[in-house]
């Protein structure tokens, strides 16, 4: 009888040993695939953002050019952390490089009308001399936050510079 005993209570304690692995297992498992999902969804809101960013920027430069010469806009964006440079490229392209968590990408944004604007990101580096395209990052180039850009209507194009 006390064998009997013995063997049942090692039984219940193999199966509750059994138990706990297993709802492990299924801790772990579900708090990988979380994370993953977690910053794959971080991504795209970022992806969201830029994209937003972009479409703001060409909307408004082309909407200030059918105004007359000297017209002024601003425009208030919030940056998210992860933008790294904008910059305009031939007169016509908005690039955004920003940063993921795969790396550095870019977004490129077309315009139907010249752009130019200040240079105002130091030391660019990146640039194919004689640095002719124009930049309106932020001063800092990791700076967040809320910033302002001015689009000013010129005879043949739209000049953009950044306020704050």
């Amino acid at each position: 009888m006390a064998n009997r005993r013995l063997k049942s209570k090692a039984q219940i304690s193999v199966e509750y040993l059994i138990i706990i692995a297993v709802s492990f297992t299924i801790l772990l498992s579900g708090g990988y695939f979380f994370y993953g999902y977690s910053k794959n969804s971080n991504d795209e809101t970022i992806r969201t953002q830029i994209t937003q960013i972009g479409d703001s920027i060409i909307t408004s430069a082309e909407s200030i050019y059918g105004l007359s010469d000297g017209s002024l806009v601003t425009l208030d964006l919030r940056y998210p952390k992860n933008i790294r440079d904008i910059y305009i490229l031939d007169n016509n392209e908005i690039v955004i490089r920003y940063e993921l968590t795969s790396g550095v990408n870019e977004a490129v944004f077309f315009s139907k009308i010249a752009i130019s604007g200040n240079f105002t990101y130091p030391d660019r580096t990146s640039c194919i001399s004689p640095c002719g395209n124009s930049s309106i990052t932020p001063k800092n180039n990791t700076e967040q936050g809320n910033h302002q850009l001015k689009f000013e209507s010129k005879t043949n194009h739209v000049f953009v510079s950044q306020l704050k």
